[in-house]
C-alpha cells in the first residue's frame, strides 16, 4: 500500500524539482516560523511608538536614554550607534547618514523639540587656526640662558573632546624669570560644532588648551601650558620649563570623513561599534577607525583601503566584514592602529547596502548568485542549492530588498507588500516567503531584546507584534508513485479547528490536477467538513479529521494545508487502516 506522512515540515527549495525534494521541504511556504519543525504561523504586525512626522521617514532609532524617544529621519540609511562609555550619564549618540557630515547628539539636545533628534552637532573638533603671537615683552635675564619655544593649541568641546592642535607658531626665544609672551587664540570655528563658552545643558563650557614646545626634548612634543575657557581669548606666558603640565595627545585626532574637498567620495557612511570601544565607517574605498572610546577622533593612520569601493560594512565577534564592489575584506586586530584587511576568496560583490545584516557570529548580504555568509576570514553562498542564481535575482529581489535580522533569522522585505524569510536555526536551513500590510521603508532591530521594528505607512510596526496569526500556506512536493495509485483519504492533525475566520484548509492535487479542496472545522467532539472541490460534494461531519478523497488514480499526488494555526500532521493514504495505523 502507497502511504504518506508529514510530520516534519520545513521551506522552500525552488532549485530543486518539486519531485526530488526531501520529503520535509514543500513547494509553498508562507508566514511559518519553523523552529519547532511544525507549520507554525507567524503573527501579525502591531503598532509601537508615535505616529512619524511623515509618511516619508526611512529610518529609525529607540535612543533607550533617560527619557526614551523613537528618533526617525527623512533618509533611508541612517546608521545610529549609543556611545561606547557605559553608563554615560549624557546619553550620547552618534549617526551617518543624515545630511552631509557624521552627527552627533545627547540627550538633552534631542529631546529639546517636538520631532526627535531636535538638535545635532558636527562629529569631530576641528584643527584651530594659526594663534596670534606677540613680540618678547620684557627685558632678558642675562644670568639665564634663553629658551626657544613654540605653540600650538586645541580646541575642547562641549563634551569634553579634545581636537587636532592648531599650526606650529614661529619659534620665540626668552627668560620666562623677566619676559612673557602674549598668545592670542583664534576665532572659533564655524560649521555647527559643539563649541560653545555657554554651558547650558552640555556637561561643560568649551575650552581651549595651549601648548608649549618641550625643552630639551629630543623629539617635537608639546606640553600643556594652560587650559581655560574660550571667552577667554589672551594668554600671557611666563611659565618655567618646570611648570608644564602633560603631553598633547590629540596630534592625529581629526574629524571623521565629512562634506570637505578632501573626502571626494563624500562623508563617512555605514557607522557601526566595533569591539574595545572602537566605531567603523566607510567612504569610497577607505574602511575608516577610530581611536577607542573617542568617537570624535579618526586618525589618517587608522583608515585601510582595499581594491573597490565599499558598499557596506558588518561586524562579527572578531573583526570587521567589509562588503564591496568586489571580493569581501575582513578586517581584524586588537588595537585599531594595528588592524589587517584579508581578501576573502568569495566572487560575490555586494550588490545591496540595505540587504547587510549582522547575525552576531556572521554576516549575511546579498551577491548576485544568491544570499552570502562572512564568517572570519571564510564566505560562502548559503542559498547554494536552494535558490539558483536565476531564481534568485528573478523571485527574491535581491537588489532592492531592505533585510534586518529578527530572533535568529534573516527577514527580508520588497515591493509593496513581499518578503521572505531565511531560518538557519533548524537542521537545515529553511527559506519561506512573508507578507505586510505594506510597503517597508525602513527598520531598526533592537539588540536588547531582538524585537524587529519596522517603518509601514507612517507608522512604527513591530514586525510579529501581535498575537493575531497570519495564515499560513504549505505545499508538500510532488509525491511520486511506483504505479499509478488511488489515494483515498487525507487526514490533518492541527493544534485546533477553527469554526469562524481563517479555517484550517486542506487541497489535494492528483498528477497536477486539484481533486479536492476542504476546510475542517470543530465543534465539541464533532469535526465538519467543507467542501468547495468537488462542487457537487455536501458539508458532511465526520468524528476524526479523516476526509475521503474523490476517487482519482494518479502517479504524482501534491497536498497544501492552510490555517492560522499550528499543523502538526499531514497524511494522504489509500486506507483509513494505515493512517490508524499510525
Amino acid at each position: 500500500m502507497t502511504y504518506y506522512k508529514m510530520t516534519r515540515f520545513s521551506g522552500i527549495a525552488p532549485a530543486v524539482s518539486s519531485r526530488l525534494l526531501n520529503e520535509q521541504f514543500g513547494q509553498t511556504a508562507q508566514n511559518i516560523d519553523f523552529e519547532a519543525g511544525r507549520v507554525t504561523p507567524i503573527t501579525e504586525e502591531t503598532t509601537v511608538g508615535p505616529v512619524l512626522a511623515s509618511t516619508s521617514k526611512g529610518s529609525v532609532f529607540y535612543h533607550d536614554s533617560q527619557s526614551p524617544r523613537w528618533l526617525q529621519w527623512d533618509e533611508d540609511y541612517v546608521k545610529a550607534v549609543e556611545g561606547p562609555i557605559p553608563g554615560d550619564e549624557h546619553d550620547r549618540l552618534y549617526w551617518t547618514g543624515e545630511g552631509t557630515y557624521p552627527k552627533m547628539s545627547h540627550h538633552d539636545a534631542i529631546a529639546s523639540g517636538s520631532a526627535y533628534p531636535a538638535v545635532s552637532y558636527r562629529l569631530g573638533i576641528p584643527a584651530p587656526a594659526a594663534l596670534g603671537v606677540s613680540s618678547v615683552n620684557g627685558t632678558i635675564d642675562p644670568d639665564v640662558e634663553p629658551i626657544d619655544v613654540a605653540y600650538v593649541m586645541t580646541w575642547v568641546s562641549n563634551f569634553g573632546e579634545e581636537g587636532p592642535p592648531s599650526p606650529v607658531t614661529a619659534t620665540k626665544s626668552f627668560t620666562p624669570s623677566t619676559q612673557s609672551i602674549t598668545i592670542t587664540r583664534p576665532s572659533l570655528p564655524s560649521g555647527n560644532y559643539a563649541i560653545s563658552a555657554a554651558q547650558g545643558d552640555f556637561p561643560q563650557a568649551a575650552l581651549w588648551r595651549l601648548y608649549r614646545s618641550a625643552v630639551g626634548a629630543t623629539q617635537a612634543s608639546f606640553l600643556l601650558a594652560k587650559e581655560d575657557n574660550i571667552a577667554e581669548t589672551t594668554f600671557v606666558d611666563s611659565l618655567e620649563p618646570a611648570q608644564l603640565l602633560e603631553v598633547l595627545p590629540a596630534t592625529t585626532w581629526i574629524g571623521p570623513p565629512d562634506d570637505s574637498a578632501l573626502y571626494p567620495d563624500g562623508p563617512m557612511q555605514g557607522l557601526i561599534p566595533v569591539a574595545n570601544g572602537v566605531f567603523a565607517g566607510f567612504t569610497g574605498k577607505r574602511l575608516c577607525l577610530s581611536e577607542a572610546f573617542l568617537p570624535h577622533a579618526w586618525p589618517i593612520a587608522y583608515r585601510i583601503t582595499v581594491e573597490k569601493d565599499i558598499v557596506a560594512i558588518g561586524t562579527t565577534g572578531n573583526g570587521i566584514v567589509c562588503l564591496t564592489e568586489g571580493k569581501p575584506y575582513f578586517v581584524t586586530g586588537t588595537d585599531p592602529s594595528a588592524m589587517v584587511a584579508v581578501e576573502i576568496d568569495l566572487a560575490q560583490a555586494c550588490i545591496n547596502k540595505f540587504s547587510v545584516v549582522d547575525m552576531g557570529d556572521y554576516v549575511l548580504y546579498a551577491g548576485p548568485d544568491g544570499l552570502c555568509a562572512i564568517s572570519s576570514a571564510e564566505g560562502k553562498v548559503v542559498t547554494e542549492g536552494l535558490i539558483s542564481p536565476k531564481q534568485w535575482n528573478a523571485d527574491f529581489a535581491p537588489s532592492t530588498i531592505k533585510a534586518f535580522k529578527h530572533e535568529g533569522t534573516y527577514v527580508a522585505f520588497h515591493g509593496t507588500t513581499d518578503g521572505w524569510v531565511f531560518d538557519p536555526r533548524g537542521a537545515e536551513s529553511a527559506i519561506s516567503t512573508t507578507t505586510s500590510s505594506a510597503a517597508v521603508r525602513g527598520g531598526w532591530h533592537n539588540p536588547k531584546d531582538g524585537t524587529l521594528n519596522v517603518i509601514i505607512a507612517g507608522l512604527i510596526r513591530k514586525y510579529r507584534g501581535s498575537a493575531t496569526n497570519q495564515s499560513a500556506v504549505w505545499k508538500s512536493k510532488k509525491f511520486v508513485a511506483p504505479n499509478p495509485v488511488s489515494m483515498s483519504w487525507v487526514h490533518l492533525h492541527a493544534g485546533s479547528y477553527p469554526a469562524s475566520g481563517t479555517k484550517n484548509g486542506i487541497k489535494v492535487w492528483a498528477d497536477g490536477v486539484l481533486i479536492a479542496q476542504y476546510n475542517l472545522t470543530k465543534s465539541g467532539n464533532v469535526f465538519t467538513q467543507e467542501t468547495t472541490t468537488p462542487s457537487n460534494i455536501s458539508n458532511i461531519t465526520l468524528q476524526a479529521p479523516t476526509m475521503r478523497l474523490p476517487v482519482a488514480i494518479a502517479t504524482e499526488w501534491e497536498v497544501e494545508v492552510s490555517g492560522v494555526v499550528n499543523i502538526n500532521e499531514v497524511c494522504l493514504a489509500q486506507s483509513v487502516e494505515e493512517i490508524n495505523a499510525t
